[in-house]
């Protein structure tokens, strides 16, 4: 028979004042029970970023579960009261706050990669870039981050990095191979779209300045023969 050693609805009190407290909304949490060890023990999920903390059944070898924890998904501890567990509770309720604030800047720069892609593929030559062509490449992209700076509303601080960017995609083409320079070009140009604040529209449009400049050396059809840039549209 599975013994109950779920939280008393004083506690389940506490633990409300506890996540107001921490700044957290108790709407937004709910209550289930799990089966551990024979115990039936409490859990409080977060509804929508489904995090938990699970409650000890304080007996030998019980444990609770924080999710997220300090420093890993998920932490355990043994509290022997719960007094030790409302602390837990507590800490947990904080990093939870710390997880939620946090912003994902991966999320966000995934929604600039849809406009940008690529055609050449996986199967698209890799071949070497020549000096001469690294020397053409990084005139091309110190031109285009001029007309970025000229054509934008960029303030300095943006303008710096868009120009450290694409001085960064000039060094690597002295590195890299054209296929695996392009993946750079891909994703350079995603991170300045999430950078300046860019709609799809302007996001392809800056696709668009980057291949009138670059896109010799990008191959977008698996049939188009890589050529040194020699006039550039201005």
């Amino acid at each position: 028979m599975t013994k109950k050693r779920t939280v008393l609805r004083s506690q389940k009190k506490r633990v409300f004042e506890m996540l107001r407290e921490a700044g957290l909304e108790p709407a937004d949490f709910e209550w289930s029970r799990e089966q551990v060890n024979g115990m039936m023990v409490s859990r409080l999920i977060h509804r929508s970023a489904g995090y938990y903390f699970q409650f000890s059944s304080y007996e030998v070898g019980g444990y609770c579960m924080a999710c997220p924890g300090r420093q890993q998904l998920v932490e355990y501890d043994h509290p022997k009261s719960w007094d030790e567990q409302e602390n837990h509770v507590r800490n947990w309720a904080g990093h939870l706050r710390r997880e939620i604030a946090c912003p994902d800047p991966w999320s966000e720069l995934a929604k600039y990669r849809l406009p940008v892609a690529w055609a050449g593929g996986e199967d698209g030559p890799n071949e070497a870039i020549s000096g001469v062509e690294a020397q053409a490449i990084a005139q091309q992209l110190s031109a285009l981050a001029d007309r970025i700076e000229a054509e934008s509303d960029a303030s300095e601080e943006q303008v710096a990095f868009v120009r450290a960017r694409l001085a960064y995609l000039a060094e690597a083409a002295m590195r890299e191979k054209s296929r695996d320079w392009a993946y750079s070009v891909l994703g350079v140009c995603a991170t300045l779209a999430m950078v300046l604040s860019l709609d799809e529209d302007d996001t392809r449009k800056l696709w668009a300045m980057v291949k009138e400049r670059v896109g010799a050396f990008i191959h977008l059809d698996d049939h188009e023969t890589r050529h040194p840039v020699t006039n550039p549209a201005q």
